[in-house]
């Protein structure tokens, strides 16, 4: 009998365990339109790299077929830290400095978002909330669900675009594209509306590298001492530095790497523009 109650006892124990594993843990930033934390500027290891136990950001500046590009490389404890914010509201096309909104909201990192208002139509879902579901077949989605993973979605219409995948809730999504890499290869075709793609033009791209791990990518504007990109160049750049899955975002004088509260890119430019959105990653790190 005893030994049977201690076969009991151990199933017991097996079947409770996967509810112990399966507990959900609370995200280390709340999923809102709230700042990160402020960092310490101790955490500041360099103008080009930040570290702390949640955050490692590093950056390089770099040159190919004389094109000036820059590569940050970033590393989060919690997809919460990957973020998005408006000047006004993402139900109103208000714009401003792109280095103001990151102060604004702690950002160690920001950069250019999707320019929401620019088309009038798409899919704007930011942090948690839907603003817009309006498809119409013209462009790439990239959905960034809760766990930071990146899913994209090719020239979706009405009703092809859901607020979850793969049973996960999608926190961020942006209706720009196209689609430059996917499963670490460069589409055959790399083009979009209004994209310029066979002109050598400033751009810039979000990419995930693995869990948790992303990429920012962004190339200088020709007549400045570089010569651009076109759109399929600097898909095949981005793919060579080792990418899972990347997707182009506003360029042209929208093109906004920031960090630390600066500008890194095209500094000698006089006709940046006032953007209407930015992606940031911030800190999640408290001192007790």
């Amino acid at each position: 009998m005893k030994k049977w109650f201690g076969i009991l006892a151990v199933l017991l124990c097996l079947t409770m365990l996967p509810l112990a594993v399966a507990e959900e843990t609370e995200p280390l930033l709340p999923i809102d339109f709230s700042a990160g934390m402020e960092p310490d500027p101790d955490f500041y290891l360099s103008d080009r790299e930040y570290e702390d136990p949640t955050l490692h950001i590093t950056i390089e500046e770099l040159r190919e077929d004389g094109c000036d590009y820059w590569v940050a490389r970033i590393k989060v404890a919690d997809a919460s830290q990957l973020r998005t914010m408006s000047a006004g509201g993402f139900d109103t096309s208000m714009s401003m400095k792109g280095t103001a909104l990151a102060k604004r909201v702690n950002a160690v990192l920001a950069i250019d978002g999707d320019y929401y208002c620019y088309t009038g139509s798409g899919y704007i879902l930011r942090q948690g909330q839907l603003y817009l579901d309006l498809l119409n077949g013209e462009r790439d989605v990239l959905l960034i669900d809760e766990d930071g993973d990146f899913h994209v979605v090719h020239l979706p219409k009405a009703g092809e675009v859901s607020d979850t995948v793969d049973g996960k809730k999608v926190i961020n999504a942006f209706y720009f594209g196209p689609i430059l890499v996917e499963n670490g290869q460069v589409p055959e075709v790399v083009d979009g509306p209004n994209m310029a793609a066979t002109e050598r033009r400033q751009r810039m791209c979000i990419a995930q590298v693995g869990p948790l791990e992303y990429m920012v990518v962004c190339c200088e504007a020709p007549a400045r001492g570089s010569s651009g990109m076109t759109l399929r160049q600097f898909a095949e750049l981005v793919a060579t530095l080792g990418v899972e899955t990347a997707y182009n975002l506003d360029g042209g004088d929208s093109t906004m790497l920031i960090f630390d509260g600066e500008k890194l890119n095209d500094v000698t430019s006089t006709s940046t523009r006032s953007i209407c959105d930015i992606i940031y990653f911030a800190s999640a790190y408290e001192e007790e």
